[in-house]
């Protein structure tokens, strides 16, 4: 299984080349795009926490009079410090000197792009190569706590030092002032042990001090997720890269306590936005795509045609049923909610859910293709859905589940799931 980071464009006019560039990552490579709802903020450390769980990167570098994207650019360069594999497809009008000459890149036509998949194919064969047939996984992982290390502590008055101590240990993490750790005496075994283990670095970026240096050198060139913070009102910041990926200014103002700034930050990179997206999307989601690939550990074949919910950024592409295209656009969400507005009278939610239940049990049990595989975990979502008293979800999960869900359903008799059903795949 490969899964890889996909950088590329949020605007509106290039949904067709996100379209086409998914298309040949996930049903020609079959390779798992890494899934990251949309979130009104980021910040440096979310993306490195994203990449880190990834084999490597594919970026689409889109024409923009502008230039490209500063966001994918920097993503880019992470993906350089990070040493993983990466694939850049580049718009052929853009300049030539806009990427290193040894990045793997390949060029795109923004009027017939289309008709270059051979070499874009070729491309994308290219680096799952370099990820190996089977990526391996972090060589023995830490087995201990979580841990956050911690660079300019020094620069913050005694009562805000508490405080971050505090709000680190309350997060779950086991502090590591790297300023403490001995550097002087090789081979200092603490010292990379302490840049191979840390989950996270805290950097208060406005101390100068040598071991300061030396530690925000040492975990920015490691690639480990980083956190800046300044106390400084003015702080001058870089116009050459986003704002975003720059230190976040705090104890300026009664708007900014240091607490409050460091929950923020903290909530981007353990990427808790998911639960103000919609947990329970997420789970639906996670759910269908275990079932549906974990078992042969890949996409199987036609089963991206029957699901899948890219995040394209603010654009939503749902397969099968008609989805909703753009921000919050939910008309798919219309079509079920309508549907399910006729059966609501006649249908017990908790019912269905055992029934349910039951049904997924059996088609375990029969299930032989990668086809049914798809219909189990579409049966799970449906039972997750109706226990969470979401009919029209329940609905748009058992319009996937197919014939086959029905007719097993049909020969254990359980009357709500078949007529449900039923509605559902239109019989």
């Amino acid at each position: 299984m490969h899964i890889v980071y996909w950088a590329h464009s949020y605007r509106d006019e290039d949904a067709p080349l996100n379209r086409h560039f998914g298309i040949l990552i996930e049903e020609a490579q079959r390779m798992i795009i890494n899934f990251d709802p949309p979130s009104a903020r980021v910040n440096e450390s979310k993306l490195d926490q994203n990449l880190r769980g990834c084999d490597g990167l594919v970026a689409v570098l889109s024409w923009r009079e502008t230039g490209p994207s500063p966001f994918i650019l920097h993503e880019i360069g992470l993906c350089l410090r990070a040493r993983k594999p990466l694939l850049v497809f580049v718009d052929d009008r853009l300049s030539g000197n806009v990427l290193p000459a040894r990045v793997l890149q390949r060029r795109y036509s923004h009027r017939t792009y289309f008709r270059q998949v051979r070499e874009h194919t070729h491309a994308l064969s290219a680096i799952k190569g370099y990820m190996g047939d089977r990526p391996p996984s972090r060589y023995q992982p830490n087995a201990g706590q979580r841990s956050c290390g911690m660079v300019g502590l020094g620069t913050l008055a005694p009562l805000d030092r508490k405080k971050v101590l505090e709000f680190v240990a309350g997060r779950g993490y086991e502090a590591v002032d790297l300023e403490r750790i001995d550097s002087a005496i090789p081979p200092d075994y603490e010292r990379y042990e302490q840049l191979a283990n840390l989950d996270v670095a805290l950097l208060f970026v406005d101390s100068r001090s040598r071991r300061s240096l030396y530690w925000t050198g040492a975990v920015s060139a490691a690639a480990i997720p980083c956190i800046a913070i300044t106390l400084v009102a003015d702080y001058s910041y870089s116009k050459e890269f986003p704002k975003e990926f720059q230190p976040r200014i705090a104890n300026v103002g009664a708007a900014s306590p240091i607490e409050v700034v460091l929950a923020d930050e903290f909530d981007l990179y353990e990427q808790d936005f998911l639960k103000a997206e919609d947990a329970a999307t997420i789970e639906r989601y996670i759910r269908m795509q275990m079932q549906t690939g974990s078992l042969r550990g890949r996409y199987e074949e036609k089963t991206r045609d029957k699901f899948v919910e890219v995040v394209m950024g603010d654009k939503y592409t749902v397969s099968g049923q008609a989805g909703a295209v753009g921000r919050q656009a939910h008309a798919h969400d219309m079509t079920f909610t309508q549907t399910w507005n006729q059966l609501e009278r006649s249908v017990d939610l908790a019912v269905l859910a055992q029934e349910l239940t039951k049904l997924r049990e059996a088609l375990g049990k029969e299930a032989t293709t990668p086809e049914h595989r798809f219909a189990i975990g579409a049966v799970e979502a449906a039972e997750h859905s109706a226990r969470q008293k979401d009919g029209p979800k329940t609905l748009e999960y058992l319009k996937t589940a197919g014939a086959w869900s029905l007719s097993i359903a049909e020969k254990l008799g359980i009357g709500v799931a078949t007529e449900v059903l039923k509605v559902a795949i239109g019989v």
